[in-house]
């Protein structure tokens, strides 16, 4: 009986954290949207985000007593913890940009075929093999993105291929983030801070050349800058 109940809270709780996930999913996906329509520049929107997770989730995590991080090998932090960033910032800035390309509703739509692209990343890395039923229950998700994509009004092909792309990316980041969890017995979210901390520091440069200067002369900075500080236009 005991062991009934264990096993009822557990699922209940999965599917409670489920839940919560994809509420906040998709709170956030609207707020970008409604963000990307007045100010269009979702690299700076993916470097906002990285540089939330890397100034606050430390003191939180201090704060919490999250257990510090375990010593990771020089060759095993270059050989997955840096592709991870590197997967982890690709999957960020394609999905703000699918954001603002494409309407919240279809970007949720093609991240739906997450599942066939772990099957597939699987089966490529690790070699896994799922039973013939797993592979028949991806064809209801290709059908129906392909039906949406078809009948979409505000359909965009460079949001398409970055909301795949971005779905992909959390893909890979979710299969290997799992072998990192495994074999360091780092804690999960020390891991997302060195990813958010590792993914800004490769990513600001890029920032720096691509999206600085055309920032600061958006409308929105310079009607937030005093007089002395606003850019003369010529």
């Amino acid at each position: 009986m005991l062991g009934k109940r264990t096993g009822s809270r557990h699922i209940a709780v999965v599917l409670l954290m489920c839940l919560f996930w994809y509420v906040i999913s998709s709170s956030n996906n609207v707020i970008g949207k409604m963000v990307l329509n007045e100010f269009p520049f979702p690299m700076t929107v993916t470097l906002v985000q990285l540089c939330s997770i890397t100034l606050y989730s430390g003191p939180f995590f201090n704060l919490w007593r999250i257990r510090k991080y375990q010593d990771i090998p020089r060759s095993y932090y270059y050989r997955l913890i840096v592709p991870l960033a590197l997967g982890k910032l690709l999957a960020s800035v394609t999905s703000h940009i699918s954001l603002w390309k494409v309407p919240v509703s279809y970007a949720h739509t093609v991240k739906a075929t997450m599942p066939l692209f772990t099957v597939v990343l699987t089966r490529l890395f690790f070699g896994e093999k799922q039973p013939t039923l797993v592979y028949l229950s991806l064809l209801p998700i290709i059908t129906g993105v392909g039906i949406a994509t078809v009948t979409e009004i505000s359909f965009d092909m460079m949001g398409l291929i970055s909301a795949l792309i971005s779905t992909m990316g959390f893909s890979m980041q979710n299969i290997f983030s799992k072998k990192v969890l495994k074999d360091t017995n780092i804690h999960h979210l020390r891991l997302l801070h060195l990813l958010g901390k590792l993914s800004l520091f490769i990513f600001l440069p890029l920032w720096l050349y691509m999206d600085s200067f055309a920032v600061f002369r958006h409308t929105a900075i310079q009607r937030s800058r005093p007089g002395p500080f606003r850019l003369v236009e010529v």
